[in-house]
């Protein structure tokens, strides 16, 4: 009876790791070889287009991240983040709203994204520091630059997770849509639905094989924790219809942050949907709490 029990340990654990194994692969495993996402030609015809230049930036860890770059005669400068599995071209609708705003703009591929190297997906937290060092390339080019750091969903993760860092006093304020709380979190809310599989027991298991393979816990991964510390004004945009970061997640964000802050509700609006369903709300929003901290 003891071998018995013993085996059925074993094999428990195994599956267990196995299964566990398997999330972190499919979460956070690289899909595709880096490709950086062109412009077409009716794009490159676009007036505000015409400058754009796919440049790049060799980060602490040598990896080669990449970005459209879109310049204009200004010291105002947006760095847009993409979400979870996209890339930086799909930016380009928001990014537009930013030129029209005066802002020079920055839309990095993410680590492990688009055309940027990286094997594994950090869920924004990695990334946080990667975000920092292209804050830092843009000082390089303009001593001057008044700084605004805008994401969706991991991107907006990202940001939030890069405002609890020391910035320079070029970064002005930050504009979350639809991020989430932590990885932990976030996965704990989407195992079930989109893997199949209860966040208990495999969801910790999952973690410490993260941590082993990316350097961090998805606990550690907390754009909850970074609001903590941040000093600089943040935006909270959030659908409140969203299924897969649930507005609630907004909520908490925007109690935690210590700085001055705003928060912004889009009733019917499902995940990153804010700006479809209420593009009048959304865009003035944003604009009258860009005005309020960015001069010309």
């Amino acid at each position: 009876m003891g071998k018995k029990l013993l085996w059925a340990s074993v094999l428990a654990a195994g599956g267990l790791l196995a299964v566990s194994n398997t999330m972190v692969n499919v979460a956070l495993r690289r899909k595709t070889a880096p490709q950086a996402p062109k412009l077409s030609a009716a794009e490159r015809e676009e007036a505000w287009l015409s400058g754009a230049k796919y440049i790049t930036h060799r980060n602490r860890e040598d990896m080669r991240l990449r970005a459209w770059f879109i310049p204009q005669d200004s010291r105002r400068y947006a760095v847009i983040c993409h979400g979870y599995g996209g890339n930086s071209k799909q930016m380009l609708a928001r990014a537009k709203h930013f030129y029209d705003m005066g802002f020079n703009v920055l839309l990095p591929d993410a680590r492990a994204h688009g055309g940027s190297d990286g094997r594994m997906i950090g869920m924004g937290w990695p990334e946080r520091r990667d975000i920092v060092e292209w804050v830092y390339e843009l000082l390089r080019r303009d001593e001057d630059a008044q700084i605004v750091l805008f994401g969706i969903s991991m991107g907006a993760a990202t940001v939030m997770m890069t405002a609890g860092e020391v910035l320079p006093k070029q970064v002005k304020l930050v504009i979350e849509d639809c991020g989430y709380t932590s990885a932990w979190e976030q996965f704990k809310a989407v195992m079930p639905p989109l893997y199949h599989t209860p966040p208990y027991p495999v969801l910790p298991v999952a973690s410490v094989l993260a941590r082993l393979r990316t350097g961090y816990s998805f606990r550690r991964a907390s754009a909850l924790a970074q609001m903590r510390q941040c000093r600089i004004p943040v935006l909270f945009i959030h659908g409140e219809k969203d299924e897969l970061v649930p507005s609630s997640m907004a909520l908490r964000l925007y109690g935690a942050a210590r700085c001055e802050k705003q928060l912004l509700i889009v009733p019917e609006a499902g995940h990153a949907e804010a700006a479809d369903k209420a593009p009048e709300l959304y865009w003035d929003t944003i604009r009258t709490f860009i005005e309020k901290y960015i001069g010309r």
